[in-house]
């Protein structure tokens, strides 16, 4: 069975683990490699320097300086026709044509 790991401050995809903010999708992707990611965009996380806010593509550019933990497959999940293009964008250049 796939291991699941979901980055999403609302939604209840079942997955094997949720985390609801950047600080702990960041902690699960250092704890386990993971089958498939299924990540959101907007996290309505805004704890980052300053107030910046914290998205998927704060996730995703993680992951791509730190690509010993990527997951074997990331699933978009956000319905933000912007975020999912830049997720998109990262995605392809850390998989390729895969």
């Amino acid at each position: 069975m796939p291991r699941t790991l979901l980055i999403d401050d609302l939604k209840d995809i079942p997955a094997d683990r949720v985390a609801r903010n950047y600080a702990d999708g960041i902690a699960a992707l250092q704890e386990e490699r993971w089958d498939v990611l299924l990540l959101d965009h907007d996290l309505g996380d805004f704890s980052g320097p300053g107030g910046c806010e914290l998205d998927g593509c704060s996730v995703m550019y993680w992951l791509e300086a730190n690509q010993q933990h990527l997951p074997g497959e990331i699933v978009i999940v956000s319905r933000n026709p912007v975020g999912r293009d830049r997720i998109t964008a990262v995605i392809r250049r850390l998989y390729g044509g895969r």
